[in-house]
């Protein structure tokens, strides 16, 4: 077991005021989220490629953030080979750019007709990447104390895997071409990850070490804990989502209860959104890709929603106060917006911890705006 300085009652703090927040029980400011990409002399492919060093690199990420964070830190390692493990598992290769910064993809696609779908076979949980992502997780659960929560594995949405597999001029063709294929290969893409998360929540150990079932690292209270990806509907309309989206999403999220889905934007579906059984918790979003919609999404969302709002592409302190402030200005006071701060090698920690106080100005502001329940 590695010994890491964390405050036991600080972390149980942080994470009731989550579950007032999420409730929309008042409180005195808005968490400020950081995600780090701290290297520490690995490249990201070293460190997707190699589990020891996997998890090394997490080990050094929670010890510098528990010094240098000054509140809202509940302590999390984030457990990748990358976003492509179910594609693995259908047999398809993973692509690695030159550059070994890069995250990996999958290679080409597998599928040239619709009606090869019907030959594909369900894949054991031997299959592809999965073990090895299984075996990060154990280990991560078994060496690192309880309060360190452990995110999923970034398993994607079923319309993700489906592009993985078909590629993007199939896919689309297929919504209007083949229906009934395509129904038949989300069916078997939702079964594949519905066993794919029993076999995560196992091995960390159950759905309370965890941050939630995919990728997001900030920790989710206990009722919320579902998440599913669904890049794909920033490029459909509502018909198509509720037709081929939102139900293979609804039985991801039914054995685990409400949730987020992440989108980057936009959100040409944000009215169908709530839809989902059981009613959608919120969304994962981009600042960068959802700013301009809001306004529509308060709206959505007002008195219920959490916007956990990605400033991935705001490289700057500059950039997230002011990106910050815009979500206050537009969300408030009926929606609450969580931002989650990229902070990568070139940030001293310091400046790590002076955006934390910046950010808090407007955090404090933000919470004093919001109505609350009650």
């Amino acid at each position: 077991m590695v010994r890491l300085s964390i405050d036991h009652g600080r972390v149980e703090r942080l994470k009731q005021m989550r579950r007032d927040l999420w409730d929309y029980r008042q409180v005195d400011h808005i968490p400020i989220v950081i995600w780090p990409t701290w290297t520490f002399g690995h490249s990201l492919r070293e460190q997707l490629e190699r589990g020891d060093i996997q998890f090394e690199v997490n080990v050094q990420i929670i010890e510098k953030c528990v010094r240098i964070i000054p509140d809202d830190y509940i302590p999390f390692a984030r457990i990748t080979l990358g976003y492509m493990t179910i594609a693995t598992m259908f047999g398809m290769e993973v692509y690695w750019s030159s550059d070994p910064s890069q995250p990996p993809g999958a290679k080409g696609h597998m599928i040239q007709d619709m009606r090869e779908v019907y030959g594909l076979k369900l894949p054991g949980m031997e299959a592809g990447l999965l073990p090895e992502n299984l075996r990060r997780l154990r280990h991560h659960a078994a060496h690192l104390p309880a309060d360190v929560s452990l995110t999923g594995i970034d398993a994607g949405g079923p319309l993700n895997t489906c592009k993985d597999l078909l590629g993007t001029e199939l896919l689309y063709a297929a919504f209007y071409e083949d229906p009934q294929a395509f129904h038949h290969l989300l069916n078997l893409a939702t079964e594949l990850q519905l066993r794919i998360y029993r076999e995560i929540v196992a091995a960390a150990g159950g759905i309370d070490r965890m941050t939630d079932i995919d990728f997001d690292p900030a920790w989710a209270p206990e009722k919320y804990k579902s998440f599913v990806s669904d890049d794909v509907c920033a490029t459909i309309g509502p018909g198509t989502f509720k037709e081929f989206s939102r139900p293979y999403n609804d039985r991801l999220f039914q054995p685990w209860g409400s949730g987020l889905l992440h989108n980057c934007g936009p959100h040409p579906c944000k009215q169908a959104y709530l839809g989902h059984h059981p009613k959608l918790k919120g969304l994962s979003l981009s600042y960068k890709y959802s700013r301009q919609e809001f306004p529509e999404l308060r709206e959505v969302f007002a008195g219920w929603g959490i916007l956990h709002v990605l400033l991935d592409n705001e490289s700057t302190p500059e950039a997230m106060l002011e990106a910050f402030r815009h979500m206050m200005e537009t969300l408030a006071p009926d929606v609450v917006g969580i931002p989650i701060c990229f902070v990568d090698d070139t940030w001293r920690d310091e400046d790590v911890t002076t955006l934390y106080w910046e950010m808090r100005k407007i955090s404090d502001e933000y919470a004093s705006n919001l109505h609350w329940l009650g």
